[in-house]
């Protein structure tokens, strides 16, 4: 799922939140420690001009997110993306489990819009079908929707524009997406062969949902 926010758009007011406090992070120990990864893997991303955001609850680290200002690798679908100036790409947010169902996420996010915005034409940022929690922190945060994403055959990332409202040709060169009216994936553990940590059941069912991930695997 694909979705974006310009200088047009307007941020959506949220609820406030006393004892919640938002800053940029330049501290990579931190940063693996709550991204649960390696102290060299994020001085490589900041070496790389990624940017770290933190929320902290209290004064603990609740939440974090980081912003791509140049490429990005979803992983999720072993593809990297371009991007041009004034644009950048939010990737690996995640709320810390004790934190989570607060309403932390759209307020990290809209403190990432309200900062960077200033010399930031266009935020992108995307979760996996299944990922109901990021969708309502996304839209509660005040993104549009643009379409729906897959990997097809384990390399072909396809793109379905499902509101058609603007042309999005150039976008779609500029992601490395193909357009396509192909039947995108109900969800990216099954479909795609790049998820680390795969669940071993299924989420569609749970979403009343007929799990479509046959359509997605190589050949």
């Amino acid at each position: 799922m694909l979705y974006s926010f310009t200088t047009h758009n307007t941020l959506q007011p949220l609820a406030p939140m006393p004892g919640l406090t938002i800053s940029e992070c330049h501290d990579p120990q931190l940063m693996a420690m709550v991204g649960e990864t390696t102290q060299e893997e994020t001085q490589q991303r900041f070496a790389n001009g990624h940017k770290a955001f933190v929320a902290y609850w209290h004064g603990e680290p609740a939440s974090f997110g980081w912003m791509a200002t140049t490429k990005a690798r979803i992983g999720e679908l072993n593809h990297e993306l371009g991007l041009p100036a004034q644009h950048a790409y939010l990737w690996n947010f995640r709320t810390l489990s004790r934190f989570r169902g607060q309403g932390i996420y759209p307020h990290l996010l809209q403190y990432i819009l309200s900062t960077e915005r200033a010399h930031t034409e266009c935020f992108w940022i995307m979760h996996a079908p299944e990922n109901k929690a990021s969708e309502r922190g996304i839209t509660k945060a005040g993104f549009k929707f643009m379409g729906k994403v897959s990997v097809v055959n384990g390399r072909e990332v396809i793109f379905y524009d499902q509101n058609r409202s603007v042309d999005l040709t150039d976008v779609l060169a500029m992601l490395g997406f193909t357009a396509s009216e192909e039947e995108q994936a109900t969800c990216w553990n099954c479909s795609s062969p790049y998820i680390k940590n795969k669940k071993p059941q299924c989420c569609c069912s749970e979403a009343k949902t007929e799990c479509n991930a046959h359509l997605f695997q190589a050949g």
